[in-house]
Formats: C-alpha cells, sequence, structure tokens
C-alpha cells in the first residue's frame, strides 16, 4: 500500500455521508487490534471467575467492563465516522488512548478480584477526555456544527466526573452494591449522543463505514474466541487426560465460533443508518453482541478445561448455563438488530435463542461440559443451515417471480 503524507495540523473537517467507496483507514484498524486486548482480558477473567465458581461476581464485573470497553471504542468509531481526521496532533492523542486502553487491560483483574476500579477508571477517564478534546477541536474547525460538537465535548467531560467518584470514591463495595451507582454513569453516557443529535444541523453518519467498522471489530473478537478456547486446549492437552473427548469438545468450540461468525455476517441484514432511531439502536445493540461473544469465549474456555479434568467447582447445570445464556444472548441480539434492518424479520431468531437455551441447559445438566459444549454446537449449527436454506429458497422465489413477470 502506498503510503501518503501526514499534514503537521490540519482542521477537522466534515466528510460527506454519502462518499462512495470509503473504507476503514490503517489507523482504526490498529486501534481496533491494540482494544481487543481488553477484550482477551475480560475474557480471561470471566474464564477464572467460570472455574473458580464465583459466577456472581464474574457476571457483574464482566457487564461492567465490556461497556466501558466498548462504549470507549464507540467514541472513537463515531468521531471518525464523521469527520475526516488524520493530522499529527489526532494521532498522537489517538496514541494516548491506545496506551490508556491497555491501562485497562491491566487494571481489569483487580476488577475482577479485589473490585477495584481505579486503574481502570482512571485510564477509561483519560480516553474520554482526549475524545471531549477532538470534539472541541471538530467544532472549532466547522462553526456550522459547533453546538453538535460542543455537546459531545460538554457531555462527555460531565460524566467523567461521575466516574472519578464511582471509581476512586466508592470504595469497598459489593458488585451488587456497585450496580446501582453503574448503572447511572451508563445512562447518563448513553444520553450524551441522544443529546448532541438533537442540535440544530446535527450531521448524517456514514452507513457503509460504520457496518464495515462493527462487522470488523466482531471479526476480531470472534478471533479472540478462538485463541482463548485455543489456549485453553493447549493447557489441558498436556494432561493427557480424555483426549478423545477433549477433541470432540474442541472441534465442537471451533464449529460454534465459526457458526456464530457466519450468522452475523450472512444473515444480519441491510440498514439504513442514516436514519437515527436505526442508527441508535444499531450502535448500542452491539453491546450485547460483543458482550455475549466475550463470554463465549471465557466459557468455552472454562468448558474445555472442565473436559479434560472432569470435575469442576460449578455444578453441571451452572456451568451448562454459562455458555447456554451468552449463545442464546447472541441470536436474541441479532433478532433485535433485524428486527429495525431491511429484512425486518426476527421472530426465528427468538425461537432459536429459546432453543439453544433450552436444549443446551438440558443436556449439560444432564452429561456435563462435554455435553453442553455439543448440543449448544449442533443446535446453533441446525439453525444456521436453517436459515441458509431459508435464504436460498427466497431467492429461487425472487428469480420466478421475476421471470414471470
Amino acid at each position: 500500500m502506498p503510503s501518503t503524507p501526514t499534514v503537521l495540523i490540519r482542521p477537522i473537517l466534515l466528510r460527506d455521508p454519502h462518499e462512495e467507496g470509503r473504507t476503514s483507514t490503517t489507523l482504526e484498524l490498529f486501534f481496533d487490534l491494540v482494544f481487543v486486548v481488553t477484550i482477551s482480558a475480560i475474557a480471561q477473567e470471566w474464564h477464572h471467575a467460570v472455574i473458580t465458581g464465583h459466577l456472581l461476581h464474574g457476571v457483574i464485573s464482566l457487564v461492567e467492563m465490556v461497556f466501558g470497553v466498548w462504549w470507549a471504542w464507540m467514541g472513537f468509531t463515531w468521531f471518525a465516522n464523521f469527520f475526516d481526521p488524520d493530522d499529527v496532533p489526532y494521532r498522537l492523542m489517538v496514541l494516548v488512548q491506545l496506551l490508556a486502553s491497555l491501562g485497562i487491560a491491566s487494571g481489569i483483574p483487580y476488577v475482577f478480584q479485589d473490585d477495584d476500579f481505579r486503574i481502570v477508571v482512571g485510564c477509561y477517564v483519560v480516553i474520554r477526555l482526549v475524545m471531549a478534546a477532538q470534539w472541541l477541536r471538530a467544532g472549532h474547525a466547522n462553526p456550522a456544527l459547533r453546538s453538535f460538537c460542543n455537546r459531545w465535548a460538554y457531555g462527555i467531560l460531565a460524566v467523567q466526573v461521575g466516574w472519578v467518584l464511582f471509581g476512586f470514591g466508592l470504595r469497598h463495595l459489593t458488585p451488587l452494591q456497585t450496580l446501582p451507582f453503574f448503572a447511572v454513569g451508563v445512562i447518563v453516557e448513553l444520553s450524551v449522543p441522544a443529546w448532541a443529535q438533537h442540535a440544530e444541523a446535527a450531521p448524517l453518519p456514514h452507513s457503509e463505514h460504520v457496518e464495515e467498522r462493527y462487522g470488523l471489530f466482531t471479526i476480531i473478537i470472534l478471533g479472540e474466541i478462538v485463541l482463548v478456547a485455543s489456549t485453553a486446549f493447549n493447557t489441558a492437552l498436556t494432561d493427557h487426560k480424555h483426549l478423545a473427548t477433549l477433541m470432540i469438545g474442541a472441534i465442537s468450540a471451533g464449529i460454534l465460533a465459526f457458526s456464530l461468525w457466519w450468522l452475523y455476517f450472512g444473515f444480519l441484514g441491510e440498514y439504513d443508518l442514516t436514519r437515527i432511531r436505526t442508527a441508535f439502536i444499531w450502535g448500542y445493540g452491539h453491546y450485547f453482541v460483543y458482550g455475549t461473544l466475550t463470554a463465549i469465549g471465557g466459557t468455552l474456555a472454562a468448558l474445555l478445561e472442565q473436559v479434560a479434568q472432569d470435575d469442576g467447582v460449578l455444578g453441571r447445570t451452572a456451568m451448562a448455563l454459562t455458555l447456554t445464556v451468552p449463545v442464546a444472548g447472541f441470536l436474541a441480539a441479532i433478532a433485535l438488530l433485524r428486527k429495525v434492518s431491511e429484512w425486518a424479520t426476527y421472530s426465528r431468531w427468538l425461537m432459536a435463542a429459546a432453543a439453544v437455551f433450552v436444549i443446551g441447559t438440558a443436556a449439560g445438566a444432564a452429561g456435563g461440559a462435554m455435553w453442553t459444549l455439543l448440543s449448544v454446537c449442533v443446535a446453533t449449527a441446525a439453525f444456521l443451515a436453517s436459515e441458509i436454506v431459508t435464504k436460498w429458497k427466497a431467492a429461487v422465489r425472487r428469480r420466478q417471480n421475476q421471470g414471470a413477470a
């Protein structure tokens, strides 16, 4: 790829929301790769929580940490979607965000194990303060959009005060006790983009670019699923126990990850993200997509470890639920997104989510970790096959109708 010179300083100007052929920049791709380190840290800590039986603490920490990582990533992604920022100050500010994201990854174990949010909150606030500065730069360069940009910037700044109080002032709380304060912060964070979008002359997003950015991050998280599960498999393999069963479990985990990839990229639907309601549902709905995929990665590692050791702290039913709930949640999240897509068909996905949950939980309760993996894999792959056939039949009918016309 030929290199292009980087301008020292230039105004951050608005991009055309209908620009043809727009793709992600190499900086955006690098940002995703660095940020996924935090996803890997969450998956590993969730894996540890499942193995040690600390499910309640693990679930709460998982929910909180996925939100923080996802929202920090969202801020960068949507800003880069609206504007064309690529000068030296912008790149250096992104570097600060990347270093802070690595700080979040280093602080995640303290949240899962000790309920200590100081490192995570401190690094998160740095990322968000940089984001506010970017919005102020954009507002200075685009007078017509100053109200829109200032709402983003001042909204972000205001919320960070609350997060500092949450991370540094509310110490020694149990995981359950953190939830009300965390929920308030989430609600305010999610309200800032809606408030900004109601500003006069608020711009429209570039629909294709947003879809590509979310898809690329999904691929990276799916890759983390494979990596975490592969690491657990290699560790379990050194015990030389239950090799045949372990191999079946590993193949099942691989097929499940592949099925989830196909279901997302083959059947997510088509969207007009210049419609603001659709854009918000799309953007916010992906929290559940990324959260469930992160949980699936950690759970697969835990299940493979339990297959190898043939024992565990959790009972069979509880262990099965650690996989069936996130897989069913993933399918339900896609159903939510499909509801606002151009396809607008989602009932089969909800039924599939219910089927995976019931079949996987029942099989896991009866047969243990191995049967959890196998049943969830088969149920998910069977649903994928049914969707492929349904889509093929619909295409055949369209061709026949066109021929008849």
